[in-house]
């Protein structure tokens, strides 16, 4: 196949997958990052010795991520994987608590703790979930998305139980209160819609098939962090001969000859957006996915704190309407990672870093509103900063009096860095056909594709790099159709 130039515009995991592939293929790919360092939202930070990252902080799907460096040529540059038993602990406000295993017996332990009868949801609910990932899930993964026609003949392969599981899906709370009788489960099954920036009670129970894949193939950590795992993407696409050019705001426009690109001016037979598409497709007036505010924190000493741990805010309906009325959230969930629980390479001895995050609306996109809220933030951020140590020391009292602050990203970050309203994943999946109104690869012009987070087949590491792997077939097969 003649060699064509490829423009890739996003030095995220999506577009550095795509860039490598199509490089890979022979094709002449430069890449264009407008901040300093690759990875888009996957970024990791270094202060004083301690390592964090500050976006995505699990993998899931391994073997997704080992073979897309398999396709690279890369396998050597591949940072070790630790698989995570137990995967996360789930605190209550009334004082219970939760452990989620890989092994489902010793999860179904735990959720009996809290009622006996619940050792049964979780095999029910686990065998449903497993259900929706075979109805709906290898489907939705198995192939780029190109219309309800195409999805519906993989599902229909799979057999007409599949296809009429998939048309009696609810949400997902609806789903965990089929299963579970207290509301502690119904909140921990709830969570997973947050995976994609949404509400348990407007997400369809297709969801399921997340707390499925984290059960049926591990939540795994990434030796050095996410970040060790980007940088050994820029390796690999820089060994397969992609020229990148960081601090580079590019902008293309459609031409005779294919795509300008500026500001180099060139002329590229196709182009790759690794970026939020919904202003691309017009469909920034949509509701978007939430945001989230982050804290940065270095513990003195070792701590009790598990890798992964969720502290649940006394009423989950009320947090969700808060947060989609565009308020903070009273009682806030907070989210903390401890990777040096399981990577002492992560801190220095005597030292510990924690990720803390709790959901946060998006911003408005209305330039006089945007304004208003960034202003906000910047007055109401301390008020955050309390609720999450409240919660925190509450639930883990030694952390007292041992904890600083060494930084913080909120979603005027999150935006400054090009995502609309600050928002984590862009578009926001509600509803029953939520997923299905993802942001296709496909652009509206030929030879244009998109790849990340905002498109399909969704968030989180391996399928944004999915994204990338799609994107670099569909734009392989429109050059070799116009060589």
């Amino acid at each position: 196949m003649k060699a064509s130039r490829v423009a890739v515009i996003g030095g995220g995991i999506g577009g550095l997958t795509a860039a490598g592939l199509l490089a890979k293929e022979g094709h002449a790919v430069t890449l264009f990052e407008s901040g300093p360092t690759l990875g888009g939202k996957a970024q990791a930070v270094m202060v004083e010795g301690l390592t964090l990252d500050t976006g995505p902080t699990l993998l899931t799907l391994p073997a997704l991520v080992r073979g897309t460096f398999e396709q690279l040529g890369a396998l050597d540059l591949l940072p070790p994987f630790t698989e995570l038993e137990p995967q996360c602990t789930y605190h209550f406000t009334d004082g219970c608590g939760f452990t989620a295993y890989k092994d489902l017996e010793r999860m179904a332990d735990s959720a009996a703790e809290l009622r006996p009868v619940e050792r049964k949801g979780v095999h029910s609910f686990y065998a449903e979930a497993a259900a929706i990932w075979r109805a709906a899930g290898e489907p939705y993964l198995e192939a780029p998305f190109e219309g309800m026609a195409g999805f519906m003949a993989r599902v229909a392969r799979r057999g007409i139980g599949a296809m009429l599981a998939g048309m009696k899906m609810d949400t997902l709370h609806v789903l965990a209160a089929k299963h579970f009788q207290t509301n502690h489960l119904r909140q921990y099954a709830g969570r997973f819609a947050t995976y994609a920036g949404g509400s348990p009670y407007a997400s369809s129970a297709a969801f399921a098939l997340i707390p499925h894949i984290e059960h049926a193939y591990g939540v795994h950590h990434v030796r050095g962090g996410i970040g060790a795992l980007v940088e050994a993407l820029g390796q690999a696409v820089r060994r397969l001969g992609v020229t990148v050019h960081l601090d580079t705001r590019a902008r293309f426009e459609r031409i005779t000859e294919g795509y300008r690109v500026e500001p180099v001016a060139e002329v590229f037979d196709s182009v790759v957006v690794n970026a939020d598409p919904l202003a691309s497709l017009r469909r920034e007036s949509e509701p978007l996915s939430l945001s989230g505010f982050v804290l940065l924190l270095e513990v003195e000493g070792r701590t009790a704190v598990p890798h992964h741990a969720v502290m649940f805010g006394g009423d989950y309906r009320k947090e969700f309407d808060e947060l989609f009325a565009g308020q903070l959230a009273t009682d806030p969930t907070v989210y903390v990672c401890n990777p040096s629980a399981t990577d002492s390479s992560m801190a220095p001895p005597g030292r510990t870093g924690l990720f803390v995050m709790v959901n946060a609306p998006a911003m408005p996109l209305e330039e006089g509103r945007a304004d208003q809220a960034r202003r906000d933030w910047e007055a109401g951020a301390e008020r955050v900063r309390e609720q999450m140590f409240e919660k925190l020391v509450r639930h883990y009292p030694a952390l007292k009096g041992r904890v600083r602050v060494v930084g913080q990203r909120s979603p005027v970050d999150l935006a400054a860095r090009g995502a609309p309203g600050g928002s984590i994943y862009g578009f926001l999946p509600h509803g029953r056909f939520g997923p299905f109104r993802r942001p296709r690869i496909r652009g509206g012009t030929p030879g244009l594709f998109f790849a990340g987070g905002g498109t399909h087949p969704g968030g989180g590491v391996p399928l944004v790099m999915l994204s990338g792997r799609f994107a670099a077939q569909m734009a392989s097969a429109h050059l070799r159709e116009v060589a």
